[in-house]
């Protein structure tokens, strides 16, 4: 009886450690839907304090930008992969975040002209219609974000609510364009870099973009 104590005293004495190891080495993947886009996120925690994070965003519509008396319209292709750390600093489920966004989002616009004069970056330009400027947008490729939220500890197995709402700091978007048809007989490339300058002037208040997400996770 004594040694079947004993034996029943190891085994609870070995199991603590691997408990303890499995709660170390325990992730939580989520589903999410934010301002990024809809994607998947896995976290991983160092510690009741600590987590690390890694996932990916993806989402595409339809958008206009008015710019110079051009009615721009396009796609935004939003792609773009995260690699954020948690700091919880109460050990509980509001987190504080900072890390890198890799951003791959891509804006192409155009636009068809009607008859008529258009004033581009300050300059007059007349157009007889159907004219076109051909614009793609590009972002920094990485872009901090920080931010803060609320989410359920991937120690703890289980369903949990996430949120995080934050900034990414994605710096002012860079035009490329070029235009097609004889606009009136104008310098062509002239008007493509004046279009340029004037599209870059006026995206450069997206060079802050706010980021919102809520999603579903589940401890293993």
């Amino acid at each position: 009886m004594l040694s079947s104590r004993k034996a029943l005293a190891v085994l609870v004495a070995a199991a603590l450690p691997m408990q303890a190891f499995a709660a170390d080495a325990s992730f939580q993947l989520d589903g999410h839907i934010s301002t990024l886009g809809g994607g998947l996120e896995l976290s991983v925690p160092f510690s009741d304090k600590f987590d690390a994070r890694l996932g990916f965003n993806q989402f595409k519509f339809s958008t206009t930008q008015n710019s110079g008396g051009l009615n721009y319209k396009g796609d935004l292709k939003m792609s773009s992969v995260g690699l954020l750390a948690d700091w919880r600093p109460w050990s509980g489920v509001t987190h504080l975040t900072a890390g890198a966004i890799f951003n791959g989002n891509k804006l192409a616009m155009s636009a068809t002209t009607t008859p008529g004069f258009y004033n581009i970056n300050g300059q007059p330009y007349y157009s007889n219609g159907g004219d076109t400027v051909n614009t793609n947008v590009e972002f920094n490729k990485v872009a901090p974000y920080l931010g803060f939220g609320w989410s359920g500890n991937p120690h703890k197995k289980g369903f949990s609510f996430t949120s995080d709402i934050g900034i990414l700091f994605q710096g002012s978007p860079k035009a490329t364009v070029t235009t097609t048809g004889p606009w009136g007989g104008a310098n062509t490339t002239q008007l493509a870099s004046d279009a340029q300058n004037q599209l870059n002037n006026d995206l450069k208040n997206f060079k802050i973009y706010p980021v919102v997400s809520l999603g579903i996770g589940y401890a293993f």
